[in-house]
């Protein structure tokens, strides 16, 4: 009678143990699942070698992506029209340094692509002149020629700048479009145009070829939306474990990423084979700011702007469908469930607040 008292206690322990542990992942967020992953799950991720990913550079260096079950396979793809085609047909599942206008222009003319998260917010994209070109404000382009790379950043935020400055871009100024960054520098140094706008990354060429950068456009159109990490809808939809993954090692590395920016300049300067000087030229920019965040709002602002100046002419399609924050806001749910003490999580949430909602 004893022995079956003592079992009957002791199966009810068990049970309210088991009872316990059910209570405790319902009140913090479902954390059961916060275990390391046994499984890796894989992606196949592109960005340009001009100016790498040093979230995935610093995410790998520190094995955050181990830890997260995440197996990135990261390609490096120049240009954008490529780099486009090659999501489109499958050949990679994530991009992730093309810009905001571009995928937005590919959205605009049928193909379902999805924003989901983010590199560059801001993305050191100078503009520059030969030296005794005249420049003191937007004014002073007027009547000029610029050039630029059609539908890339600094073109669609440069062309937005000087819409809200009042601007008749098909009067006011004339656009002289280049395939290459190369391409504008050398238009502008052989006297093509008058100014141009370039990528992150070739602020020290331009100095090298003997011009001067004049503007920054990030100063006159803030959060303006540079690179956004891009998916197939239909990949997304099916892989919402893999995105959330990636995002999690990924602002992981963000975390720490300020405190780290001499290993992260050491890690670009590795995987680019570029030199130090070049690195930290962009690297270090108080012009560039590296963002998880999707920023919503921002991406729906650039698609707004496109739109006044003819980028985006179907009206049927409602950008609304082609960004997906629940990703990002599991990921970071995750994060701070793992880490509640973490200030770097609890301003991150206060983030996609002011920059989603």
């Amino acid at each position: 009678m004893k022995k079956a008292v003592k079992l009957i206690s002791l199966l009810m322990a068990g049970m309210l143990l088991l009872t316990g542990c059910s209570q405790g992942s319902v009140s913090t967020g479902s954390t059961s699942n916060q275990a390391a992953p046994s499984e890796k799950l894989k992606v196949k991720l592109a960005a340009q070698a001009t100016s790498g990913q040093v979230f995935q550079y610093l995410a790998e260096d520190k094995g955050y992506l181990g830890e997260e079950g995440i197996d990135v396979d990261l390609v490096y793809i120049n240009n954008g029209t490529d780099a486009f085609s090659a999501l489109s047909s499958g050949q990679v599942d994530v991009i992730s340094t093309y810009g905001t206008g571009g995928p937005l222009i590919q959205i605009a003319n049928g193909q379902e692509f999805t924003i989901f998260g983010g590199y560059m917010i801001i993305g050191a994209t100078p503009v520059f002149a030969m030296p005794g070109t005249k420049y003191n404000s937007v004014e002073d382009f007027r009547g000029k020629k610029i050039a630029i790379m059609r539908g890339g950043t600094p073109d669609i935020v440069l062309k937005g700048i000087l819409y809200d400055a009042g601007f008749d871009l098909k009067k006011d100024v004339t656009f002289v479009e280049m395939k290459k960054n190369t391409d504008v520098m050398e238009a502008v140094r052989s006297g093509g145009a008058d100014f141009g706008a370039v990528s992150t990354g070739f602020e020290l060429q331009i100095k090298d070829a003997g011009m001067n950068i004049v503007m920054w456009p990030d100063e006159l159109w803030p959060n303006h939306s540079c690179c956004r990490m891009v998916a197939k809808t239909s990949w997304l939809k099916e892989n919402p474990e893999v995105a959330q993954r990636l995002l999690r090692a990924y602002l992981r590395a963000e975390e720490i990423m300020p405190s780290n920016m001499d290993r992260v300049v050491e890690l670009t300067v590795k995987n680019l084979d570029m030199s130090v000087e070049t690195a930290k030229s962009f690297l270090l920019s108080p012009h560039i700011k590296y963002e998880t965040d999707p920023y919503k709002n921002s991406v729906v602002k650039m698609w707004e702007k496109m739109q006044k100046f003819d980028y985006i002419v179907d009206p049927t399609v409602d950008i609304q469908d082609h960004i997906d924050t629940t990703n990002y806001k599991a990921a970071l749910d995750y994060l701070l469930a793992k880490y509640p003490d973490s200030n770097f999580y609890k301003e991150k949430q206060k983030e996609f607040i002011e920059f989603n909602l």
